[in-house]
Formats: C-alpha cells, sequence, structure tokens
C-alpha cells in the first residue's frame, strides 16, 4: 500500500468515526447542545482533525445526516432484494418498520426533524434523502401489496398511514413505556391492513414481540 492509499485509509477511518460519534452525541445531548469539542472527544480524534474534514458544525451535522440516510436508504435497498428473493413478506416488513421506529436510530431523526424546522441547512440535506428513502419503501410495499384491487394511490396512502401510525408510536415512546400497549396496536393495524385487502390474511397467525 502506497503512502497515499494509507493517509486516504485514514481519513476514511476518521471520518467514519466522528459520523458515529455526531450521531451518539446527537443521541445523547441533542443537535444545539452538542459541539464540535464534543465529537471530538468522542470520536478519539484532536479538533483539528475534525475541522480539517468538517469546518463548521453546520457541515458536520449536514453530513451526519447525510450519512445517517444513505444507511437507510441502503437497508431499505436490501429489504428490495430479499422481497424479489422471496425471502420477505409482509408481516416482515411490519416488524421492521416497528424496530426502525422505535430505536436509538428513529430518536435521533427526530432530533433532525425539530432542527430542520428552523434551519434551512438541515432541512436541504434531509428533503431529497428523505424522499430517496421513502420512495424505496413505496417501491418495496408495491411489490408485497400489490393486486388489482387497488390503485397505486391508495397503496400509497396505506404505507404512509402506516409510516405516520410507526412514527407517532415512537415519539410517544419518548414518554410512555408500554411494549403491551404497542404491540396490540400493531396487530390492531396489521388486521386492519389484511380486512382493507393490503395483504395475505394467513399474516394473521403471527404476532409482535
Amino acid at each position: 500500500m502506497t503512502k497515499r492509499q494509507n493517509q486516504e485509509e485514514r481519513s476514511r477511518n476518521t471520518q467514519a468515526r466522528v459520523m458515529q460519534a455526531t450521531i451518539e452525541c446527537v443521541l445523547a445531548k441533542g443537535i444545539r447542545a452538542t459541539s464540535t469539542v464534543d465529537v471530538a472527544r468522542q470520536a478519539g480524534v484532536s479538533r483539528g482533525a475534525l475541522v480539517h474534514h468538517y469546518p463548521s458544525k453546520t457541515l458536520l451535522m449536514q453530513s451526519a445526516l447525510e450519512d445517517l440516510l444513505n444507511q437507510e436508504v441502503e437497508n431499505v435497498r436490501q429489504l428490495a432484494v430479499s422481497v424479489q428473493e422471496g425471502n420477505f413478506d409482509f408481516d416482515s416488513l411490519l416488524r421492521v418498520l416497528h424496530e426502525h421506529f422505535k430505536g436509538d436510530l428513529y430518536m435521533v431523526t427526530l432530533e433532525y426533524l425539530t432542527t430542520a424546522r428552523t434551519d434551512p441547512d438541515i432541512m436541504k440535506v434531509l428533503i431529497p434523502l428523505a424522499a430517496r428513502f421513502n420512495s424505496s419503501l413505496e417501491t418495496i410495499w408495491e411489490q408485497l401489496v400489490a393486486s388489482s384491487r387497488h390503485t397505486s394511490r391508495q397503496n400509497r396512502v396505506a404505507l404512509n398511514a402506516t409510516l405516520c401510525m410507526m412514527r407517532g408510536m415512537g415519539a410517544q415512546s419518548i414518554w410512555r413505556d408500554d411494549p403491551e400497549l404497542y404491540r396490540d396496536m400493531l396487530l390492531f393495524w396489521k388486521d386492519a391492513l389484511i380486512e382493507l385487502g393490503f395483504a395475505s390474511s394467513q399474516a394473521k397467525t403471527r404476532e409482535y414481540v
């Protein structure tokens, strides 16, 4: 490996550590309370090394959001591959969405959503990446529920109603720790979708834990 390749490898490793540290700090303290000093300390790098790659906090937060959402788009792409190979079904999708919207990753996303409301720089990064994420999910949903009974618009409405419910449960989990209630809500919603013809009734035999 040449000296330049070594430098490039070190640079990529530093950036990866900084991105991970940024997400960890945002989760622990929120965006506004997180400083570049906090991130550098969490990443185990000097502030000079951090500033070399990310000259401002705004650029750092934009880059972390972009990295986070790109990972999400890639995860959804992998789900699409599983759908195409017949290894993924409607029930599995609901499980994956529930796990996504109740975990740390969603809490970080909430921080960015709240900040984007009044920060045009964050909003500028958020909009196109979120659109890619949603478009990828819509493609998977269409593959799993497509039938002559529903139009593409009806499928899209059903998916977005599902996402809104998942986001609501994720937000509510901040102040209400009630796994049994959330499980029952998921079963209720799944049965409602099945009754509306958006999935096979075979899915009724499964439960969420």
